[in-house]
């Protein structure tokens, strides 16, 4: 009687993304590395590197997954929205993705993953879903471009720092994080809201 073969995983580069995102939600972004994946999913470095080039690569397509995943997020939630309804639904996706995936949010936002393989910014498609849920307040092409970057800049700011416990004293973040949306969608910088409330 011979005995029953060993299953073995079979990995491909999705899977090996996948398994990296989960692993940088659960143990920190600065933790993923090829080696520590390998050890995670119990096979060998060596068996990785035939779907990733390197720790950098790794890395840098966990951020790629991220963002295509947090983008697609807010598309659902402010599909259909317009002024402040969107800029609210735009913000509480936003956070609830952070929350929800801290390490490939961390790794999303890394400098060295700042530029997909195209030399495109990465976060191209957040950006104009963040600027989709601002149109209609009045703004140009400036005026929107200084508007997105605002909104972008706060959300993210915010999120960051409640993901290191920036914010374990006082209020509940949640509260906080309500009242800086309110107060940007008031921001006479992020234009009208009327304009865009108006049938």
């Amino acid at each position: 009687m011979t005995d029953a073969p060993v299953s073995r995983t079979k990995f491909s580069r999705q899977r090996v993304i996948v398994g990296a995102a989960e692993f940088a939600d659960t143990h920190g972004a600065d933790a993923l590395t090829l080696a520590a994946l390998a050890r995670e999913l119990d096979t060998s470095a060596p068996a990785l590197l035939k779907h990733v080039r390197s720790t950098e690569d790794l890395r840098a397509a966990v951020a790629q997954l991220a963002l295509a995943q947090l983008a697609s997020g807010l598309d659902i939630a402010t599909n259909g929205l317009s002024g402040s309804t969107a800029l609210t639904a735009l913000a509480d996706g936003y956070r609830r993705f952070a929350l929800a995936y801290p390490g490939r949010y961390a790794l999303a936002f890394s400098t060295e993953n700042a530029r997909a393989d195209t030399g495109e910014p990465a976060d191209r498609e957040l950006v104009m879903l963040v600027e989709r849920a601002l149109a209609g307040r009045g703004l140009d092409s400036v005026a929107m471009t200084d508007a997105g970057r605002i909104v972008r800049a706060a959300l993210h700011g915010f999120v960051s720092l409640e993901l290191v416990g920036g914010f374990t004293r006082g209020a509940d973040p949640a509260t906080s994080y309500a009242a800086l949306v309110d107060l940007l969608d008031h921001s006479s910088v992020l234009g009208s809201r009327h304009l865009q409330e108006t049938p």
